[in-house]
């Protein structure tokens, strides 16, 4: 009876949260409640997030698959449940852009106590599902698009990407007209303090230049400082993965793995509400951008694992780090920070000429051992007055 009134309640919450027509932060609210228990799938939790993200389907969407009404956008597969919609185009209606994130989260995770067992996933993901919403909501109420936009919210992607990997393996609409998968995983976290201000796009050069430049206009009216990675940097990261394998154009916009991620922490309080609400913008224009530019992403071939502009960029940022957040790092992790630091600044020394395979096989170990130390320590949203 206690699941049955939750999701009644949910669906009434959901039907104002449409009506009201602008609750980036109310959806992120409600999708770490703990009445939602963590979203793991087949849990009564999952079960109220679905209902919450097919209010807004219904609203302003088409289903695009087989049967009668929240059939129409439901793809089952097992153990699990992909919510899809379409936004139809106008001109270029047989071609879409894919928007998606993951919904699911965990029912167990890092610093579970009797006190508090629920992993309320905020950063991962309810606050990339609601920046998908709010994408939905200004493509469904402003102009329609030349192109199609599709609207996906994947389960099991905590299992290994399964959601995303069935919707691939029998998708409504060919992979073929798929003009590039946007993925928003992980948004609205802050690395540590000096990370406020930045966040990442990966993969865009996958895209080829039309892809790259509609992310860095999407990008450039915002006082956030996005910072655009290969490909290599997301690898088997999140959903973007499946579509990149099959050659679809790819972007995955995220703050990426700091020291709350699957944790119990990871609740409403530690999001950084005001760089959501930015980066929800810089979404917004991305989209619009490719749903009606003139040109579609060609999927890039050939392409280096990394670049000297990748390694530029993240030697700046740990750079910073070590100027401004070394004491929230434990003694021993801070050497290891500086340490290897020093193996990315070797390589930005001597230039990009100097880039070989070998010296980025080094250098890319170095900064995966950097992302390791990064998730370590205590939970903080490193909170601009915290």
């Amino acid at each position: 009876m206690g699941a049955m009134v939750r999701l009644v309640r949910v669906a009434v919450v959901a039907a104002l949260a449409v009506a009201l027509s602008g609750c980036l932060r109310l959806d992120v609210y409600l999708l770490s409640h703990d009445d939602m228990g963590g979203r793991q799938n087949g849990t009564d939790g999952s079960l109220l997030a679905q209902e919450y993200l097919l209010g807004y389907l219904r609203a302003w969407t088409v289903g695009p698959f087989d049967g009668d009404g929240d059939d129409a956008y439901r793809q089952s597969f097992t153990d699990g449940t992909n919510l899809v919609g379409i936004v139809p185009g106008t001109t270029r209606a047989d071609e879409y852009v894919l928007v998606g994130g993951h919904y699911d989260h965990l029912s167990t995770c890092r610093l579970s106590t009797a006190e508090d067992s629920i992993c309320n996933g905020a950063t991962d993901n309810a606050t990339g599902t609601a920046v998908v919403v709010d994408v939905l909501r200004a493509i469904a109420l402003g102009r329609t698009p030349e192109r199609s936009v599709i609207f996906a919210f994947w389960d099991r992607e905590e299992d290994g990407l399964l959601g995303s990997a069935a919707y691939a393996a029998d998708p409504p609409v060919p992979l073929d007209d798929v003009v590039a998968y946007v993925n928003f995983d992980i948004q609205g976290a802050n690395l540590r303090p000096s990370g406020r201000t930045t966040t990442f796009a990966v993969g865009a050069e996958t895209g080829g230049p039309v892809l790259i430049d509609a992310v860095e206009r999407a990008a450039a009216p915002s006082t956030l400082d996005t910072r655009l990675l290969s490909l290599i940097f997301g690898l088997g990261r999140s959903d973007h993965a499946v579509f990149a394998a099959r050659n679809v154009p790819v972007v995955f916009f995220t703050d990426s793995t700091g020291p709350c991620y699957h944790s119990v922490h990871d609740d409403f309080g530690v999001v950084d509400l005001d760089k959501l609400d930015q980066q929800s913008a810089t979404a917004r224009r991305t989209v619009r951008d490719l749903a009606n530019g003139p040109e579609r992403p060609t999927f890039a071939t050939g392409l280096p694992l990394a670049t000297f502009d990748d390694f530029l960029s993240v030697h700046q940022l740990l750079e910073r780090m070590i100027a401004e957040d070394l004491d929230t790092f434990p003694t021993s992790d801070a050497a290891t920070l500086v340490e290897k630091f020093e193996v990315v600044d070797d390589i930005v020394e001597a230039g990009p000429d100097a880039l070989t395979s070998s010296t980025m096989a080094t250098g890319l170990l170095a900064i995966n051992d950097v992302i390791n130390l990064i998730t370590r320590g205590d939970c903080d949203g490193f909170l601009a007055g915290s």
